[in-house]
């Protein structure tokens, strides 16, 4: 088991990337908390999987766009657990009307609603949880392809994604060698975001992908446990991309 005795925290993990992550590092010996901000049965039924596997596991709601609910969420885990091991920040703000907002409909509102969870709340989840991360923690950050080749759509959230990347790198030369970070950057994944595209979109993105299909949650967990893992014991400050040979660069 490659996270035997860790304590992890999963932000956005009641469904989705997050949901697998959970899960995996359940069945490689972490202890796991679900983290969520509105979805509850959700969240009770990852828990309920991790516990099955014969791991603790909690549900922890928290908006992470608000500073005191972080902190909040952070000294119920300190509470319940005592420490952090790893840390993924995989929460983010889902709202396809900002992902196909025209360049002439983007609004400021529209900026400070994802930055405030995928910039602000990462930073802010990442604070707390190096405050109790003992040495050889990790945190795994969330990003997205289009920080690499661009794109024709997700205008304020490509450039959230921007600032999550950096922010690794950051983090990484702050942090090291006390605790490694780094960050996925995940291309076309099979989550919820694909009902914003219709059948024509969806098909041509697809053409897109040289492996000819789009990614699971499973890769994105295979990929977190690998970062999370003394295995990724020499990586740090990395963007590794997760993607199908979608975006060469």
């Amino acid at each position: 088991m490659r996270l035997k005795g860790k304590v992890a925290v999963v932000t956005g993990s009641s469904t989705g990337n997050g949901a697998a992550i959970a899960e995996a590092f359940a069945r490689e010996g972490a202890d796991v908390v679900v983290h969520y901000r509105s979805s509850a049965p959700e969240a009770d039924r990852v828990v309920r999987a991790i516990r099955k596997l014969g791991r603790e596991s909690v549900a922890l709601r928290a908006d992470i766009s608000v500073p005191e609910e972080t902190n909040a969420l952070f000294a119920r885990v300190k509470k319940e657990f005592g420490r952090v091991d790893v840390l993924v920040n995989n929460a983010g703000l889902a709202d396809g009307s900002i992902w196909n907002a025209p360049i002439g409909e983007v609004t400021r509102e529209m900026w400070l609603r994802v930055f405030s969870v995928d910039v602000f709340g990462a930073f802010d989840c990442a604070q707390n949880a190096v405050a109790m991360m003992p040495k050889g923690g990790a945190i795994v950050n969330v990003s997205s392809t289009p920080v690499l080749a661009g794109d024709t759509q997700g205008m304020v959230y490509a450039c959230g994604k921007g600032a999550v990347l950096t922010m690794t790198k950051m983090l990484a030369k702050s942090l090291v060698p006390r605790v490694r970070v780094n960050c996925m950057i995940l291309g076309s994944i099979r989550t919820g975001w694909l009902r914003w595209l219709d059948e024509a979109a969806a098909g041509a993105l697809l053409s897109s992908i040289p492996m000819g299909r789009f990614g699971e949650p499973a890769d994105v967990a295979n990929l977190a446990v690998f970062l999370a893992s003394d295995e990724s014991s020499y990586v740090t400050g990395q963007g590794i991309v997760l993607d199908g040979g979608e975006v060469t660069h």
